[in-house]
């Protein structure tokens, strides 16, 4: 039997609506909907003028009426406009997982003439392809068959997923391309209720077969703008869930969510530790009295002692989604290896053994959305580490993070609202933010420039915080040659006729120690002379770096991942039989609120005739990694004069 669906009160700082995803069955995409004559001929988009392409209609049908299998079909219509959307959209890529199955995949491309090119059953491969987070995942893939400006391509395709439901599904309204039109059909199996984000509450209406229905019509697109919020907090959507009962409030909500956490995860187990984890807890703090030293000993213990698994590059992502967790904190310690989630329960089962107050520490990922205990929907939180109350203070832990520094959690569930859930209650509080120098790039170069306006010498850069775990994250999975292509990429993303030789990485597969960089560097043509003298910018490390922000208008905040902070000194031994000539040192960049902050100075030691460059520099003092449009222009602004001062040049002359 259908039922109804159900919806929430509005007393949070969202809409509560119902849902809908994209229904029919498999029989009414059997054909092609027609194409109108002014489909055809249309120059330019309806809905944003200027527009490389416009997705004239787009119907995702969703069948979860099955307790076997989910259905989705997907029905897309699209007017290619100019040359940047035929190559936006020459290529589709069905990206899936295990247990889903890609069918039915159709495509036809429709010429003003009317004419019609359909794709082959052979053009669809098979493929690995990289998503923007730096995964490898299978995809159906195929390019559109004769694709130009001025045609309407089509395509359509059918996703079985064994075994899984709508409950917390997604369904996205907004796309980097405006949308004329674009449905969801739901068929649920039980109660079902949505909360909406960034748009109307569009309410639902009933269609044919136990479906619901929800259209937008007329969506901008959302525009591509540096240092954006996660797409969560721009486009707008809606999630959908199936629940039974009627919240009162989002703190009913939680009390509820949280004693299932408890359930789940048999925090009581791992809170009350028994007789062999709390032997083994006073085994490693033998002797320690100072609480964080504890603590400290604990952690080092589960980062070095136990084997993680998730971060094995001997397993493949398949085989890292199939290991199963352990079954208890103990069980863990006695394998001597686990998961991430495993070993960050038995940190806590260990603190908990000493006596500190502990807490399971559920936190928003700010990647993905910015979190407020106001939303109340489980999808929002996560298990992100260990809380331990030391010196009447929370401080948070994630050993199971294995490159996430001591004291630390990851920057996604930093300055997030947070649970801290023990076996009988939980608290609501906001997780902390790391200052500007706990993320720091310390860089050193020595220099000699040579007559010719060549410039080499030797560089060493350590990175500390969220910039150094960002680095070994990004290397530790590759081979020793494709790491050496990264930094070389690095170096040349600024100063493309760099020569970088003899690379040393250090400290990658050291969770606590700065990752560094060692390695020799020589640019040609980096001085450029002028008769008898040579002009060149002091900063090397900020050598062909472009302004932050170039628009002079904002349509959305301004969000920087946490603060950080540059030290650098760079030493250049001068050509001989050149001197400064009329060096000045540029202003300091700082606001009143020690925001950022940038200062400079230049010396010469005559004894060596070297030039002396330091420069500090700091960003997101007092928190402050978010901005409104508002303030838009004074944030540019900053950023121009941090960029003059970073672009400054010297000129030598001959004596």
């Amino acid at each position: 039997m259908r039922r109804n669906f159900g919806s929430l009160p509005l007393c949070f700082c969202f809409v509560l609506a119902v849902c809908f995803l994209a229904a029919g069955t498999a029989s009414a995409q059997r054909d092609w909907l027609p194409v109108s004559p002014e489909e055809l001929s249309m120059k330019t988009s309806t809905v944003e003028p200027g527009a490389d392409a416009e997705i004239l209609n787009w119907d995702v049908r969703i069948d979860d009426s099955s307790p076997e299998r989910m259905v989705k079909q997907n029905y897309v219509r699209v007017k290619i406009l100019t040359e940047k959307g035929q190559e936006k959209f020459s290529k589709v890529d069905i990206p899936y997982r295990k247990g889903i199955k890609i069918r039915n995949i159709k495509a036809r491309v429709i010429k003003p003439d009317g004419s019609i090119t359909e794709l082959e059953k052979s053009d669809v491969f098979d493929q690995e392809i990289v998503r923007a987070d730096k995964i490898k995942v299978r995809a159906k893939s195929f390019a559109i068959p004769g694709i130009e400006p001025g045609v309407v391509v089509e395509y359509r395709f059918q996703e079985e997923v064994s075994g899984a439901s709508a409950n917390n599904m997604r369904m996205e309204f907004q796309q980097d391309v405006p949308i004329r039109k674009k449905s969801y059909y739901f068929r649920p199996w039980a109660d079902a209720r949505v909360l909406t984000f960034n748009m109307p509450d569009k309410g639902f209406q009933k269609d044919k077969g136990g479906f619901y229905r929800a259209t937008m019509e007329n969506v901008k697109s959302v525009k591509t703008e540096p240092h954006m919020p996660p797409i969560d907090e721009i486009q707008s959507w809606i999630l959908v869930y199936y629940a039974s009962r009627q919240i009162k409030d989002s703190g009913d909500f939680w009390a509820r969510y949280g004693g299932v956490i408890v359930q789940v995860y048999d925090v009581k187990k791992t809170l009350k530790p028994g007789k062999d984890i709390t032997l083994k807890a006073e085994e490693l703090t033998a002797g320690v009295t100072d609480p964080m030293e504890k603590i400290r000993r604990l952690f080092d213990f589960c980062k070095a002692e136990i084997k993680n698994l998730d971060y094995d590059t001997a397993l493949t992502e398949e085989e890292k989604d199939d290991l199963k967790p352990s079954k208890s904190p103990l069980d863990t310690l006695r394998k001597k290896q686990g998961t991430t989630a495993d070993i960050n329960e038995l940190f806590g089962s260990l603190a908990a053994a000493t006596g500190l107050e502990t807490r399971y520490a559920f936190t928003g990922d700010r990647s993905e959305k910015f979190f407020s205990i106001r939303q109340a929907h489980q999808s929002f939180v996560h298990f992100a580490g260990i809380a331990v109350k030391i010196n009447d203070r929370w401080t948070y832990f994630s050993p199971g993070d294995y490159f996430v520094p001591f004291g630390m959690l990851d920057w996604r569930e930093q300055d997030t609202a947070a649970l801290l859930l023990g076996w009988k209650d939980y608290i609501t509080i906001e997780t902390p933010l790391s200052g500007p120098s706990a993320s720091k790039a310390t860089r050193r170069g020595n220099f000699k420039l040579s007559e010719d306006g060549t410039l080499e010498g030797e560089v060493e850069i350590a990175f500390t915080g969220h910039l150094s775990t960002r680095h070994k994250l990004d290397n530790y999975r590759e081979t020793e040659n494709k790491r050496e292509e990264i930094l070389k990429e690095l170096v040349r993303a600024n100063i493309s006729t760099a020569e970088v030789s003899d690379i040393s990485i250090m400290n990658l597969n050291d969770p606590e120690k700065p990752f560094t960089y060692k390695y020799k560097i020589k640019v040609p043509g980096y001085a450029t002379k002028v008769g008898r003298r040579m002009l060149f910018q002091p900063g090397v490390f900020e050598r062909g770096s472009s302004p932050v922000f170039s628009s002079e208008t904002r349509s959305y905040q301004v969000f920087f991942h946490y603060p950080w902070s540059h030290d650098d000194e760079i030493r250049i031994k001068l050509p001989e039989g050149f001197e400064l000539d009329g060096a000045e040192t540029p202003m300091p960049v700082k606001d009143a609120a020690n925001v950022g902050n940038l200062e400079v100075s230049i010396g010469i030691d005559k004894a060596s005739q070297t030039l002396v460059y330091r420069r500090k520099f700091h960003f997101g003092g007092g928190g402050n990694t978010l901005f409104s449009p508002q303030v838009y222009p004074a944030l540019k602004g900053m950023f121009d004069r941090f960029h003059d001062v970073d672009s400054h040049q010297l000129a030598i002359a001959t004596k």
